[in-house]
């Protein structure tokens, strides 16, 4: 994480555990101006499946607890912890072992303040390094002193498979503006954006139409807003399968507002769409469809039909989590973890193809997948259709000639692609 900025900022990291979104580990990071910060996820026993999780830094930026190794928890799911009562999925701690992560910027840190001073490196009088002063840094002063903070971080992640030579990467997806008021604990989540824009108290979202167009739309929920820039009517990408190129593929599709609207005991009062079912028995199923095509144009559903038939392919319970990792494997045993990231939380689309590219159509299962109303500038309403989704292909290609006696690996991750749809009286959702 890089703060490209001139003033200090002020974050609230957070791990989400894939079933449902619950936290599985939080804590702050101070960044000086134009301080970055680095930090490594792995198992605690890469050879057992059953141990959790823990991050590492060697990084000297302010962080809170002193401790540069912080285990991954289970008292946001277990209900060990009285903020956090237990859900219905798995209680053991090898549920943090997959999931997501986001930071959220609480506020911009005061130039030459104390706290400025306290998490900037120095040098000193023969110009040696001097790190941080982050024993001495007062946290609570730190975060009354904030102030709104303004865009100047940027982010990336790497997934490291070392044993293999694999390697995996990807850059965050940033949303600009989520707040124009300093955020402080407990009010440190996605829920609450906010802009002073909003006449109704609550987020403006500024969604791009499919031609490019920008449309701000006013929420009166924060979340909402946040969910609308991550509306996706339908998601594409491709898949490589081809043994003879010892070829394998996963998409990762992840809804990152998911629990806000289906985890009904932390949220009671949410309101479930654009989902429709909550959190139960450890899964929250969306109907989607998927649609194959291979390279030369020919088409099938998952479901094996083809043709224009708009209820061919829809496909009950496949994405049930807020993290979800869609395999292509001809036929695999249930239980089978995904071919190239090894995930639990799978849904596998057998490809009819050794190579091709697939869409899922995110709006019209279960009835029809709608956010809930947001309002234009001249005051009318409009519905964006889909769910809010991000996430990426990953594929990995296995030359077994690469010289005599020896095997290379070729891996690469790709963004997925997206369109949206609204329903409301501007004209691209008309």
């Amino acid at each position: 994480m890089i703060n490209t900025g001139d003033t200090g900022k002020a974050l609230k990291v957070r791990f989400l555990e894939g079933y449902n979104g619950r936290t599985a580990l939080d804590f702050l990071v101070f960044l000086a101006p134009h301080d970055t910060w680095v930090a490594a996820v792995s198992a605690v026993d890469p050879a057992d499946p059953a141990s959790g999780a823990k991050l590492v830094t060697n990084d000297d930026s302010c962080i809170d607890g002193a401790n540069k190794e912080k285990p991954f928890v289970t008292y946001g799911f277990d209900g060990q912890s009285p903020g956090f009562p237990a859900d219905d999925g798995p209680q053991e701690i090898a549920r943090v072992r997959e999931g997501s992560f986001e930071i959220i910027a609480l506020g911009d840190v005061v130039r030459s303040s104390t706290t400025e001073r306290r998490i900037s490196p120095s040098r000193s009088a023969s110009g040696d390094y001097v790190p941080p002063d982050c024993e001495h840094l007062d946290v609570d002063a730190a975060l009354a002193g904030l102030v709104a903070p303004t865009n100047a971080l940027m982010g990336s992640t790497m997934i490291v498979n070392a044993g293999d030579g694999i390697f995996y990467s990807y850059n965050a997806s940033a949303l600009a503006g989520f707040t124009d008021r300093a955020l402080t604990p407990p009010e440190d989540t996605l829920a609450q954006a906010n802009s002073n824009a909003s006449t109704l108290d609550g987020a403006v979202a500024t969604v791009y139409t499919n031609d490019g167009t920008p449309l701000p739309i006013d929420y009166a929920d924060g979340i909402d807003a946040v969910s609308a820039v991550f509306m996706a009517d339908t998601v594409y990408n491709e898949f490589l399968t081809a043994s003879s190129m010892g070829a394998s593929t996963d998409w990762v599709v992840t809804f990152p507002t998911k629990a806000f609207h289906v985890d009904k005991l932390l949220y009671p009062a949410s309101r479930t769409s654009p989902f429709v079912v909550p959190f139960k028995d450890g899964v929250s199923p969306v109907t989607t469809n998927f649609f194959q095509t291979g390279r030369e144009s020919d088409q099938q559903t998952i479901s094996g039909c083809s043709g224009g038939d708009p209820n061919c392919g829809i496909v009950d319970d496949l994405l049930r989590y807020q993290v979800n990792v869609v395999s292509f494997l001809a036929d695999p045993p249930t239980g089978t973890p995904s071919g190239v990231l090894g995930s639990r939380l799978t849904a596998n689309a057998k490809p009819f193809r050794a190579e091709g590219w697939m869409q899922i159509d995110l709006a019209y299962g279960d009835g029809g997948h709608s956010l809930n109303r947001g309002q234009l500038p001249d005051g009318s309403s409009v519905y964006l259709l889909g769910l809010p989704a991000t996430g990426f292909m990953a594929y990995n290609v296995i030359n077994t000639q690469a010289q005599p006696g020896k095997l290379s690996n070729y891996s690469g991750t790709f963004a997925h692609r997206s369109q949206m749809a609204c329903i409301g009286n501007v004209g691209p959702c008309l």
